[in-house]
This record gives C-alpha cells, structure tokens and sequence, in this order.
C-alpha cells in the first residue's frame, strides 16, 4: 500500500472531526489510515499545545520586562531634558 501524506491543514481538520464527537474508528475509516495514526496526532497536537502555551508565556513576560525598560527609558530622558533646560543649555522650543 502506498504512502499518502497528510498535510497539517488535512491533520487539524480530521482532529477537528473527532473533537465533535466522530468515533476514532470511523475516521479511520472514512480517510484510510489506522488507528494508531489517529492517536499519535492527537498526541502530537497536544504536545504541540502546552508549549504553544508556554513559550507565548515567556513572551508576554519579555514583553512585560520590556515595556518597564521603555518606561524608566522615558522617564530618565525626560529629567535630563529639565536638567539641562535649568542648565540652560536647550530652550523651552528645543525640547520636544
């Protein structure tokens, strides 16, 4: 028997149907692949997941650390701007 493979679109949608309440049987069936196949995308998929969801954690918190270094960035610019306006080294118009 020849080899088909399926792309993730293809994948995703057979998991879809399973997710709806479609027998992993009866998938099987309908797209000629066993069983096993069935389970080790559904394995794979869910591994797939937690670390979806792990790495998009530590992009929210590099996000985060990030947005905090903008702030104190912005802030140390804006006490030098006065210091040297008191200095008088920039005029009131050069500031901004």
């Amino acid at each position: 028997m020849e080899r088909k493979y399926y792309s993730q679109q293809e994948i995703k949608l057979i998991l879809h149907d399973l997710s709806e309440g479609q027998t992993v049987e009866d998938a099987a069936k309908q797209h000629n692949i066993s069983k096993a196949t069935i389970y080790r995308w559904k394995k794979r998929a869910e591994q797939t997941g937690v670390e979806e969801i792990n790495r998009l954690k530590k992009v929210d918190e590099e996000n985060r650390r990030l947005k905090h270094l903008l702030a104190e960035a912005a802030l140390e610019i804006q006490a030098l701007k006065e210091q040297l306006k008191q200095c008088g080294w920039i005029t009131p118009e050069e500031r901004d």
